[in-house]
């Protein structure tokens, strides 16, 4: 069967550089394929070719895939296509799962047995948190232990020693001792986690050179998908396995490498034919899912990072609406607007953020709202993370101002330069004296002036706080009572206290702050109210792989996405870290079919350095031009005008109405459009009738 007679029995249509990939079967090469380019269809057509055009036998053929989900999908693409018997003789697997057979093939070579796999995660926390308590002496929250977990998989798939360990920065820990400590555990008790996997697998084949013989012959052709969230040590383990026959097939994209907390190394796709010279690097870089005006801002954004391959991405669907800056004064009006677009949404609809904690306030909104949404993966670390923790304690102190144990764990976080003897002296004796702590330490003697004044103007703090709204007393928590400035000296993030303070703006009190926490962790974990609702809300790593027909992109602001902004003489990983923000941003825009919209701010110091340069602000001879045409405007157009202009009124855009001023037009049946003004109001207004008076105009 020749290439023409596979596409006519497969019923297959390709672009010439589907085709290209497809048949280019032989040595390295490296598929570059930007979103949407149907990736995964070309991969189970070039199965499908190698095993009936070029009757490889299936035995021969290595298919590796980065998660089991992923590895089950393209075994059920492939068996769609060339039926389920054909589809088992193939192997699809993860590295990891590559691994464990190296391991296992080990064992039966050598007569001995490996360590045992830790499956169990209850049981790696469990550990983590006891190496963690023998380390500070503290109890490690939920957070915590998901960091070192996080920390951990980075430093075994980056292949880190030295230095490099020891530079690795997980709050309250030495981390290069930690890491020893855990690695010594494991040994002990004769475990291995699944990064450690990829360790001893990767050390079998450089020790044993008959096992990776083996495994050469046994398999002669690799194919690797989604390359660029692959690891150093991943691709390490792949150049040894391939090595022999050179028949490595990579596809992935370097622009969507946005897994670099997980030690994904894009730098393998930049410098594929480096390491390979006798590489062809190929290109699929037609879009097949958005339209012109979303493939173009995105192709124009990610031209901005450096460290990629020179290629574009191009349309091959039609027009559709201009992609939308939606300007908001505030995140609070952000969560508002997000709210009335849900409660009348009917058409699939992706709102998308940085991180998980973003969602929150907005959860909390359409949860008290009884607002359907759909929620992907959000994970309930918030609640137990040490700045919310913190904060907590300080209401609960202010609560029990007698609390030692409270105490002791807050009286160094809150700038008043208590000393630890002081602190002691005051929790063991402050209550048995009649006095709150902070009242004995404002009297005692052992305290400086300048500590007894502190501790007075916390008292008065902690007294006032208790009868204000709960987003203010957290503003006074972080910005009046020391503890912002406790953070700041360590380094830490204030974005949590930033959501917890949206979180207490719908709340009269601090105490019903507390009580809503533990509410709304159960609402997290439910995961939203309708499996099938068309409103859903995803972090933008969770989304990737999927498409939907409106996103809309959230909390665009410097300091959340992107999450760092490089300064002048910034090192080459801080540049690097902004490449990934990049990318990652990138990845949201590319979700969207045919609508997409950004929520911008118009708060100051709540800017953003993407949406700038996706909205560049308008030139003086721009805005002469606009002022010149305006009069024009106001002309009453015909008809056929009038419906040309109606049909790009569609939910989401801003507007200006001449009586009621800016707004966003959350929904519309028909002719009448519902619309959110930025002063509070909401009206219903016949868009055709106030374009054709003149009161309405898009922004």
């Amino acid at each position: 069967m020749d290439f023409s007679q596979f596409k006519t029995k497969y019923g297959l249509r390709l672009d010439a550089q589907q085709e290209a990939a497809v048949q280019t079967v032989d040595g390295p090469v490296l598929l570059l394929a930007v979103p949407g380019s149907g990736k995964t269809t070309v991969l189970v057509t070039r199965l499908g070719y190698m095993r009936y055009v070029r009757e490889i036998p299936p035995e021969r053929i290595l298919t590796m895939t980065y998660t089991v989900a992923a590895a089950r999908d393209m075994q059920a693409r492939y068996a769609a296509f060339f039926g389920e018997e054909e589809a088992q003789r193939l192997e699809f697997r993860t590295i990891n799962g590559v691994c464990s057979r190296i391991i296992r093939y080990y064992e039966r070579t050598f007569g001995r047995t490996a360590f045992r796999l830790l499956e169990d995660g209850a049981q790696k926390s469990a550990l983590i948190g006891e190496l963690y308590r023998m380390q500070s002496k503290e109890f490690a929250t939920e957070s915590t232990v998901k960091a070192l977990q996080t920390a951990l998989t980075y430093a075994k798939n980056q292949m880190l020693k030295g230095d490099a360990l020891a530079a690795i920065e997980v709050e309250g820990v030495d981390f290069a001792a930690f890491f020893a400590d855990y690695d010594k555990a494991l040994r002990e008790r004769q475990l291995m986690d699944y990064d450690d996997q990829m360790v001893y697998a990767l050390r079998i084949l450089r020790q044993y050179p008959a096992i990776l013989r083996d495994f050469q012959t046994r398999y002669r052709y690799f194919c690797v998908d989604e390359a660029q969230d692959t690891s150093k040590i991943q691709h390490t383990i792949i150049r040894l396995l391939a090595g022999q026959s050179g028949n490595l097939f990579m596809v992935g994209d370097e622009d969507q490498s946005i897994y670099g907390f997980r030690a994904a190394y894009p730098q393998a796709l930049t410098e594929f034919d480096t390491v390979y010279p006798s590489a062809k690097v190929l290109y699929m870089e037609q879009n097949y899912r958005s339209t012109r005006q979303i493939v173009a801002a995105a192709d124009q954004f990610i031209q901005k990072n450096h460290n990629r391959h020179p290629k574009h991405m191009k349309a091959t669907q039609g027009n559709g609406p201009a992609v939308r800056e939606c300007s908001v004064y505030d995140r609070q009006a952000q969560y508002a607007y997000l709210c009335k677009l849900a409660e009348n949404c009917t058409v699939e609809t992706a709102v998308l953020y940085r991180d998980n904690d973003s969602a929150l306030p907005l959860i909390d909104r359409l949860d008290r709202a009884g607002i359907p949404y759909r929620c992907r993966q959000v994970e309930s670390l918030f609640f137990t993370g040490r700045v919310v923790r913190d904060i907590t304690d300080i209401i609960r102190f202010a609560q029990n101002p007698y609390d030692g144990e409270l105490f002791l764990s807050l009286y160094y976080k809150l700038g008043a330069g208590i000393s630890k003897v002081v602190a002691q002296v005051a929790a063991d004796r402050a209550e048995a004296e009649g006095e709150t702590i902070l009242a004995y330490i404002a009297a005692s003697s052992a305290a400086s002036s300048w500590t007894q004044k502190q501790c007075k103007a916390l008292q008065t703090h902690l007294y006032n706080l208790l009868r204000e709204r709960a987003d203010k007393a957290i503003y006074r928590i972080v910005n009046f009572m020391g503890y912002g400035d406790y953070l700041k000296e360590r380094g830490g993030d204030l974005t949590k206290a930033d959501i917890l303070e949206a979180l207490g703006a719908s709340e009269p009190t601090p105490e019903r702050l507390l009580d809503r926490l533990e509410e709304l962790r159960e609402v997290v974990q439910r995961g939203g109210t309708d499996a099938d609702c068309p409103f859903v809300l995803s972090t933008i790593h969770s989304s990737k792989g999927l498409e939907y027909e409106r996103v809309i992109l959230m909390d665009v602001t410097d300091g959340l996405l992107p999450k760092v902004l490089p300064g002048a003489n910034a090192e080459q990983e801080e540049l690097d870290a902004y490449e990934e923000e990049r990318r990652l941003f990138y990845v949201g825009l590319t979700r969207a079919k045919r609508d997409l919209s950004i929520i911008t701010f118009r708060k100051v110091g709540l800017e953003s350095a993407f949406a700038r340069e996706l909205f560049p602000p308008a030139t003086s001879e721009t805005e002469q031009s606009t002022a010149v045409k305006k009069p024009a405007a106001r002309q009453e157009p015909d008809a056929a005008r009038i419906a040309t202009l109606a049909k790009d009124y569609i939910p989401g855009i801003r507007l200006v109405h001449k009586a009621f001023g800016p707004g966003t037009l959350v929904s519309r049946s028909g002719d009448i459009g519902v619309i959110a003004f930025d002063s509070g109001e909401t009206k219903k207004i016949a868009v055709s009738v106030a374009l054709r008076v003149g009161q309405l105009r898009r922004m």
